[in-house]
């Protein structure tokens, strides 16, 4: 893992949630940062996602966060990338290791 090309900042927030007060807020609050690696889609799997409308999806590799996983993670999240809200299409383990994991989002139009 070279952590210089891990560059890209992502906001990891919720749509609803509770100040410091314990009183629930309307707007966003960031639940983690995480700095990535943006994978761009190339080849096989960019004409795949093309296929099936995906065009807009980001894939970027995270270091490994036990809060991102399945059953820790709230339901609200949603990733801010360069001002850009995206829903979360995937978190995953790479390869159950917990050194990296691997962050699929879509743009939200």
């Amino acid at each position: 893992m070279n952590p210089g090309k891990f560059d890209q900042k992502l906001l990891f927030q919720t749509s609803a949630g509770i100040d410091d007060d314990g009183f629930p807020t309307d707007s966003p609050s960031t639940f983690t940062t995480a700095w990535g690696e943006l994978k761009t889609l190339r080849g096989k799997t960019f004409y795949s996602a093309a296929q099936s409308n995906m065009a807009h999806n980001r894939m970027f590799t995270i270091r490994y966060q036990k809060r991102l996983m399945d059953g820790v993670r709230p339901q609200n999240l949603f990733v801010v990338w360069r001002g850009i809200e995206h829903d979360i299409v995937s978190i995953e383990n790479d390869d159950g290791q917990n050194a990296t994991m691997t962050v699929v989002v879509k743009a939200v139009s």
